[in-house]
């Protein structure tokens, strides 16, 4: 019997339709849906990598000149998986090296779980990064009262907090070990510290902090109150900004206390800064007329993103007039 055209293509058609049906089962031929990469290669694609380098320069009126290499920190940060997130932060001048080792578990925008070694929630400017500050140096009233620096500890504790937004208002609350950096705790007394921030309106802000703990310098030595307490604003309209934070701490039976006030211009939008500061601590308000101020005068010339060049000013003066001690300070900063 003589086969027509038609019969050879439908044997022909018949093969084919198999062979695309192997090819969708077998990924080997290229059809099947391609394998979904593991949970290992997706963090390692969020990584990120930040850091940056400070070389300073000093010319004291009193003490010696000098440079030095101040800050060299780098950051390690990304996604381990969905709504965890990891961050280690390092500094390769100061000893401890290890200044962040936490781990962030955020399901939603209004709360979150923050634990390992990090950022006390207090202060504004205690909380915000060196590689962003303003001034060359902190204040001396943040720098000598804010928790986590009055024990040179980069304002860092270890320990475990809550935080999250809700409309306009920002929080975090925590509980701490109290001795610092790298260190185990001394006592069997745990720290908390809370900082809360209201933002009514775009161009302004203003929070609060509270600190209660207990501290001792050794396992033998008996528990001394260590409380801080600090209130803060800051103000920012287009070129111009103002802040300013009130703090006060019971350490032992000291009552310290101490504020500052800052204002900005921008004199070319986003490029040059011009800034002055004045800073006032009383490290025992029992004795009359022992008191510090440092009066600031400084620009910043940002050169991109956060490499810049910072100038400062500073006059030291004592309470019952006269100045202690002045000197230039100018510190470039390379940061990625």
């Amino acid at each position: 019997m003589k086969k027509t055209g038609k019969t050879v293509r439908r044997r022909l058609i018949k093969p084919g339709w198999l062979l695309l049906g192997m090819a969708a089962l077998d990924p080997g031929l290229g059809w099947a849906e391609e394998p979904k990469e593991s949970p290992f290669v997706t963090a390692l694609k969020s990584l990120s990598l930040s850091g940056y380098a400070q070389i300073y320069a000093a010319a004291w009126a009193k003490d010696t000149d000098t440079f030095s290499l101040r800050r060299a920190r780098v950051a390690l940060s990304g996604q381990l998986v969905k709504h965890l997130k990891f961050r280690i932060n390092i500094d390769a001048i100061k000893s401890p090296i290890l200044i962040d080792a936490e781990v962030e578990f955020e399901p939603s925008r209004l709360v979150g779980l923050k634990f390992g070694q990090f950022r006390l929630p207090f202060s504004f400017e205690s909380f915000y990064s060196t590689a962003d500050l303003d001034m060359v140096n902190r204040t001396s009233v943040v720098d000598t009262l804010a928790p986590g620096r009055d024990n040179g500890s980069s304002g860092r504790d270890i320990g475990i907090a809550l935080y999250g937004s809700y409309a306009i208002l920002d929080y975090m609350f925590g509980l701490f070990n109290g001795a610092g950096i790298n260190k185990t705790d001394t006592n069997s007394h745990k720290d908390w510290s809370g900082r809360v921030v209201i933002r009514p309106v775009k161009f302004l802000a203003v929070g609060g902090s509270l600190y209660r703990g207990k501290q001792s310098p050794s396992a033998d030595v008996p528990l001394v109150r260590r409380d801080k307490e600090g209130l803060e604003a800051v103000l920012a309209i287009k070129r111009f900004s103002l802040r300013s934070e009130y703090l006060h701490a019971l350490d032992d039976t000291m009552n310290k206390a101490g504020w500052y006030a800052q204002a900005g211009f921008f004199a070319l939008p986003g490029k040059l800064q011009a800034l002055v500061r004045y800073d006032f601590l009383d490290l025992d308000r029992a004795v009359p007329d022992d008191a510090k101020n440092v009066i600031t005068l400084g620009f910043n010339w940002f050169i991109q993103g956060r490499t810049k060049l910072q100038v400062n000013y500073e006059i030291h003066r004592l309470e019952t007039g006269g100045s202690e001690e002045s000197g230039l300070l100018v510190q470039f900063q390379a940061g990625f």
